[in-house]
């Protein structure tokens, strides 16, 4: 899978650094600043880009490229900018809400900075990565302990704020609110559930390193019980089942994600994976019904000789049925069709003209056997 790039961090960078370009240039930066007092209501947003100083603009430059480009390229690229832009605007007028009430005396000085977006992806990162290790190069540290760095220091300012009066030149007040917006907006966007599947995947990668197959079989279940739905997750229980003997277990983890593909009619998918488990269970065969309808599409997929098997097991194992008539003549059709093997064909169709002698599909059976005789003859 090809890696995404985190365009959106990227242009908020860019953007951070125009809009720092442009306050050194000249004095028209000013239009976009946040100033309580007078404040225009884009410059809740546009003061986001602008800067008091160096240090300022390479602190949150640091800052938005470490967590924002990991919270984008996990979650949808609109789910990432609501982030991003919401964050930024409630990060602003906090800050200038706790301005006009604590210190109006203040309320002159602009307000600048992007350390609100910050907060917001930081909040973002807490709910999507809640549980995972963080690789920065070859060392690994767990994501709470990056976000607890961040978060204290935040606290303990806005606390001092409190108890000292007065609000210094850090906006504490403004980083919390972006940070609880970030977090409230990845819970309402479901980000919890993405990260606990990364969790989970991240275990199954550990334990699979580790050898632990009975390990890897309790997560992959862990995984299916979270989602249900999801395919992926019942057919990595199947195959962690297969690797720990349990071939009942796996079938029906087999079974399960071949439903759901039927559901989501994602043929090609269902396809790969009956073939899989006919492959690993031959002997274990999945309901009649439903093995013959995979059949039949494996079959279109040019997996001619599986698909001939399981039909020929379902024709042996259940004469007399619906299922057995429908397998012994789809067999014969793909022998004759997709095999080139007409005389095969005639004996599959005279078996099939012996067992059933009163099938509605008797016409198209003695039709398939006048073209196999024909090609026999060739």
């Amino acid at each position: 899978m090809r890696r995404r790039v985190p365009y959106i961090t990227l242009i908020v960078c860019l953007l951070m650094l125009g809009g720092y370009a442009l306050q050194q240039a000249d004095r028209s930066a000013e239009l976009g600043q946040l100033v309580p007092q007078r404040f225009h209501v884009w410059s809740l947003l546009t003061t986001c880009f602008l800067h008091a100083s160096p240090a300022h603009l390479l602190g949150n430059l640091l800052w938005l490229f470490l967590f924002g480009s990991m919270v984008e390229m996990a979650v949808r690229r609109y789910e990432y900018a609501l982030v991003v832009l919401l964050g930024g605007i409630v990060a602003s007028t906090v800050q200038t809400m706790v301005v006009l009430v604590s210190e109006p005396q203040r309320a002159e000085s602009p307000i600048m900075g992007a350390s609100g977006m910050v907060a917001a992806v930081i909040g973002a990162f807490a709910v999507r990565f809640f549980a995972l290790d963080v690789r920065i190069g070859k060392v690994s540290i767990p994501s709470l302990w990056i976000i607890l760095l961040w978060l204290i220091p935040q606290l303990v300012g806005a606390v001092r704020t409190l108890v000292e009066g007065g609000l210094g030149t850090v906006g504490y007040w403004g980083h919390l609110g972006g940070f609880i917006t970030g977090l409230i907006l990845a819970l309402a966007l479901r980000m919890t559930r993405a990260g606990a599947r990364s969790y989970l995947q991240q275990q199954l990668v550990q334990a699979q390193s580790c050898g632990d197959v009975l390990e890897s079989l309790r997560i992959a279940e862990a995984w299916c019980q979270m989602e249900p739905d999801s395919i992926q997750a019942h057919l990595t229980a199947a195959r962690m089942a297969l690797a720990a003997g349990d071939e009942a277990l796996s079938l029906k983890h087999y079974h399960q994600s071949l439903a759901l593909c039927e559901v989501r009619n994602d043929t090609k998918t269902g396809v790969d994976i009956f073939v899989e488990s006919r492959q690993h269970l031959p002997a274990f065969p999945l309901p009649r019904e439903m093995c013959l309808r995979w059949s039949l599409r494996a079959a279109q997929f040019g997996y001619s000789q599986e698909a001939l098997e399981a039909l020929q097991q379902i024709a042996e194992s259940a004469v007399g049925t619906p299922e057995g008539e429908n397998a012994l003549l789809q067999s014969a059709r793909i022998t004759l069709h997709q095999l080139q093997q007409p005389d095969r064909a005639v004996a599959l169709l005279e078996r099939f003209l012996q067992q059933y002698p009163h099938s509605a599909l008797t016409a198209y059976a003695l039709d398939l056997l006048r073209h196999a005789r024909e090609a026999e003859r060739k």
